[in-house]
């Protein structure tokens, strides 16, 4: 009978211990991989900073063309794209549906309305109105140049991990105080409120909250480059703004 005792308390401290340890090693096994997707996704950004600065250079600052060169190299980390086993035809559905919205494929948004997928922000350098374009540069003057910053509102889309990881950043861009001795996640599930004002934050927190707040979890991926000007600015263009 002892023997008999001493085998089920074994069995039940396994269940025990296996009960605490099971949902962490999900979480973490989740948080991996969402994670290991999430730096697939900042390669591809850097990679299409370079696509915008290069459109922005040959299209003379021209918005349409920065934004789809964007969309266009970011279309392989998209989530939602369908189940068509053509690649090809998979990718020019999402091309068609990205191209002209900027807006994440097949999640509907509510309330305050979509969020753009890209945002670009660029700057240009060592021109100014009445400049001619193509003189000799004297060798003290710099040459004109296009500096871009591109943020990817890119989903994240594992279950729970994609949940933990943008309100853990939405709260830290908020200035949580994290309280000891509390819940880990109560800082995610009810933060103190903003430290800094409204206007000091980024657009693109700004952006984020708006997503996050509708269940499009994301965390913006942020890529610059610079290059230098194939041709001048557009006569109506702004030498520097913001494109969606």
């Amino acid at each position: 009978m002892r023997r008999r005792d001493k085998r089920w308390g074994e069995r039940g401290q396994a269940a025990v211990e296996t009960a605490i340890v099971l949902p962490m090693m999900v979480f973490l096994v989740l948080g991996i991989l969402q994670m290991s997707l999430a730096h697939q996704a900042r390669l591809l950004n850097e990679y299409a900073a370079f696509k915008v600065a290069r459109a922005a250079s040959v299209y003379r600052l021209s918005c349409r063309p920065m934004v789809n060169a964007a969309l266009m190299a970011l279309i392989p980390s998209m989530s939602r794209t369908g189940a068509n086993p053509d690649l090809a035809e998979r990718f020019r559905g999402v091309a068609r549906r990205v191209l002209g919205a900027n807006q994440p494929p097949g999640f509907a948004f509510q309330g305050a309305g979509p969020i753009p997928l890209v945002q670009v922000d660029y700057r240009v350098s060592g021109f100014q109105r009445g400049d001619a374009f193509d003189l000799q540069l004297e060798p003290s003057r710099q040459p004109m140049k296009v500096h871009v910053r591109l943020a990817y509102f890119y989903e994240y889309r594992i279950p729970f991990a994609g949940w933990i990881i943008s309100r853990v950043w939405l709260a830290s861009q908020g200035g949580t105080r994290w309280v000891t001795g509390a819940d880990p996640i109560m800082p995610v599930r009810k933060w103190a409120g903003p430290v800094t004002r409204l206007a000091e934050r980024s657009p693109d927190w700004l952006v984020a909250q708006q997503g996050i707040e509708q269940g499009y979890f994301t965390v913006p991926l942020v890529s610059t480059w610079s290059m230098r000007m194939m041709s001048d600015p557009l006569p109506d263009a702004e030498l520097e703004g913001q494109c969606r």
